[in-house]
C-alpha cells in the first residue's frame, strides 16, 4: 500500500506540474495587461518583456516571479525519455534568462538589433518546438486507436511549428513598430499567442498522459524506453507497456 500511494503521489504531482505550466502560462498576458493598467497606471506595452520596466517595475515580480515558477516546473517535470529532459531542462534554463536578464530600455536608436534576451526567449521556443515536434510522439505508441494517434501526432507537430513562427512574427512585428507602422495591440497578442501555443501543449499532453495512464506506468516501472542518446535526437522513440516486475 504505501508503494502505491507512493506512485499516485507521483502520478498527482506530474499532473499538477503540467497544468501549474498551462495555467500560469495562459495568465500571464491578460494579468499583466490588466493589473498593470489597473494597480500600476502602466499602458499597454508593445511587449511583454517591457513589463520588467514599464511603470518603474511595477509589474516586475509578477514578471519574474512567473517565468521562473514556470521555469522550475519545466526542470522538475521529467521526460518519459533522457532526450526530452533534456530539452525541458535547457528550456527551463532559458526561460530563466528571460526572466532575469532584461530587455534593452530607453535606449532608443542605441539599442541592439540583437539582445541576449532576446536570444533567450527565441532559443526558448525552439527547445519547446523540439520537445513538440520531436518528443511528444514518444508515448504515442500507448494509444491502441491508431488514427486518434495521428491527431495527436499532428496536434504536437502543428503546435511545434506555432511556436517558432510566434517569436518570429513578433520579431518583424517590432521592426516594423520601430519604423513606424503597426499596433501595440497587435504585437502584444502575436507574443500572447506564443504563450499560449506553449501552454496548449501542456493541456493536450495532459489529455493524451492521462488517456494512456503513463505517468502511473513510468512511476511503476511499466515502460519500456529503448536505448538512446544524441544521435536519435531526431528519431521516433516509442516507449511501450511492459508488465509488472515479479
Amino acid at each position: 500500500m504505501p508503494h502505491e500511494r507512493l506512485n499516485d503521489h507521483i502520478t498527482a504531482t506530474y499532473l499538477s506540474l503540467r497544468l501549474g505550466i498551462a495555467v500560469l502560462s495562459i495568465a500571464l498576458p491578460p494579468v499583466l495587461a490588466l493589473a498593470g493598467a489597473w494597480l500600476g497606471g502602466v499602458p499597454l506595452q508593445a511587449s511583454m518583456s517591457a513589463y520588467y520596466h514599464a511603470g518603474d517595475g511595477a509589474m516586475r515580480d509578477l514578471f519574474v516571479g512567473t517565468l521562473c515558477a514556470v521555469a522550475a516546473g519545466l526542470h522538475l517535470y521529467k521526460g518519459i525519455t533522457d532526450l526530452e529532459n533534456h530539452a525541458l531542462n535547457l528550456a527551463a534554463l532559458l526561460l530563466v534568462g528571460v526572466a532575469l536578464v532584461p530587455m534593452a530600455w530607453d535606449c532608443g536608436d542605441a539599442c541592439p538589433a540583437v539582445s541576449l534576451h532576446g536570444t533567450f526567449s527565441a532559443l526558448f521556443f525552439v527547445a519547446i518546438a523540439y520537445v513538440c515536434i520531436f518528443r511528444a510522439s514518444d508515448t504515442l505508441s500507448l494509444i491502441r486507436d491508431p488514427a486518434l494517434a495521428r491527431r495527436y501526432r499532428r496536434t504536437y507537430q502543428g503546435l511545434g511549428v506555432a511556436m517558432i513562427l510566434a517569436p518570429a512574427a513578433a520579431g518583424v512585428l517590432g521592426w516594423l513598430l520601430e519604423k513606424g507602422s503597426g499596433s501595440r495591440w497587435t504585437l502584444f497578442l502575436v507574443e500572447a499567442a506564443g504563450v499560449w501555443t506553449f501552454a496548449a501543449y501542456w493541456l493536450v499532453k495532459t489529455f493524451e498522459m492521462r488517456r494512456t495512464h503513463a505517468d502511473t506506468l513510468a512511476a511503476e516501472g511499466q515502460l519500456a524506453v529503448p536505448e538512446h542518446g544524441v544521435g536519435d535526437a531526431f528519431k521516433a522513440l516509442a516507449v511501450e507497456e511492459v508488465g509488472s516486475a515479479p
